[in-house]
């Protein structure tokens, strides 16, 4: 099926999954139950067993779980929640083009593109379990529901989801060998003069890692960013960007060094006096199909609200 519509009602059931019980055996070696999951679901991330154990989703012979429990062998564990997220038919993305293989969404800004807790009803993955249940199996991660890469939560544009497991292996294998074009469109704060490219290392910063920065070669991951000034505004630069390598953050950390923050980012030094947005907009994808190898490529316009949001009185010598 080949669409471009927004679906927003329709509704499928969501197939019932399974819940996982295990028995302790004296082989096992790590007698902690946080542990002991850690190593009957080596693809489920730490942070996510965790949650299972903190929402008292885990039993130990009956009984509610403890992160500290000690285990022996002939104890039961058992997860009694589901591990996929509620399907929301209510949420509205509009979708690109979908096969057997993939599906193509044009992602809103404010929409996580993937979910960090069980509970979380207003992600792309919650969108997916309600039109394309089949994705709840597709990737290690259950709160990914088949989305093989990410924008961040305030970017807007071109998302990609696999529907089968070969799919999933197939894209992602195309992404880490960088034969996937990512182009996006973007607001840059000042005028940027010359087109160019930046590359260097990039690492988490703060306590909490919710920033990225520039290290030293070999202290991070390597990315690389290419942009190009399309049109000057009195204040403002609409630029061209592709980025070769896809490490979290990596356009908006480059451009800020460059001394042109995006406009709206005001994590690396952007303002919302001109846009109440990140003005970032993934434009293009183009990659080869898994099932023909035949290369594909899919466009986004600019949203409404970024043309909107970009556009302010000339007295702020701003876009329009």
């Amino acid at each position: 099926m080949d669409e471009s519509q927004f679906i927003g009602q329709l509704s499928v059931p969501r197939e019932s999954v399974p819940s996982p019980q295990w028995e302790v055996t004296t082989s096992d070696m790590t007698p902690r139950l946080d542990t002991f999951l850690q190593s009957r679901l080596p693809t489920v991330p730490k942070r996510e067993i965790l949650e299972w154990i903190v929402t008292r989703r885990v039993r130990v012979n009956a009984q509610v779980g403890r992160k500290g429990d000690r285990l022996h062998p002939g104890d039961h564990v058992a997860l009694l929640a589901p591990t996929i997220l509620p399907a929301n038919p209510q949420l509205t993305i509009r979708i690109v083009f979908t096969d057997e293989a993939l599906v193509v969404l044009d992602k809103p800004a404010g929409m996580p593109s993937v979910a960090l807790r069980h509970d979380e009803t207003n992600t792309v993955p919650n969108f997916l379990l309600a039109h394309f249940p089949e994705t709840a199996t597709v990737s290690p991660r259950s709160l990914e529901a088949g989305v093989v890469h990410r924008l961040d939560t305030a970017t807007s544009g071109l998302l990609l989801v696999a529907r089968t497991p070969y799919t999933y292996i197939a894209l992602r294998k195309a992404f880490t060998s960088h034969v996937v074009e990512k182009h996006y469109v973007v607001f840059v704060e000042g005028q940027l003069r010359r087109s160019g490219q930046r590359t260097s290392d990039l690492a988490a910063a703060g306590k909490r890692g919710q920033r990225m920065r520039e290290v030293a070669d070999g202290k991070g991951q390597r990315a690389c960013t290419i942009y190009t000034p399309l049109e000057r505004f009195p204040r403002h630069t609409l630029v061209h960007v592709t980025i070769p390598t896809g490490v979290r953050h990596q356009i908006r950390v480059h451009l800020a060094a460059l001394g042109h923050p995006i406009v709206g980012d005001t994590l690396y030094g952007g303002s919302l006096e001109y846009a109440a947005r990140l003005c970032l907009h993934a434009t293009t994808l183009a990659f080869p199909h898994p099932l023909t190898g035949k290369r594909v490529r899919f466009e986004s316009p600019l949203p409404e609200d970024f043309r909107e949001e970009g556009t302010v009185t000339n007295d702020k010598g701003a876009i329009t």
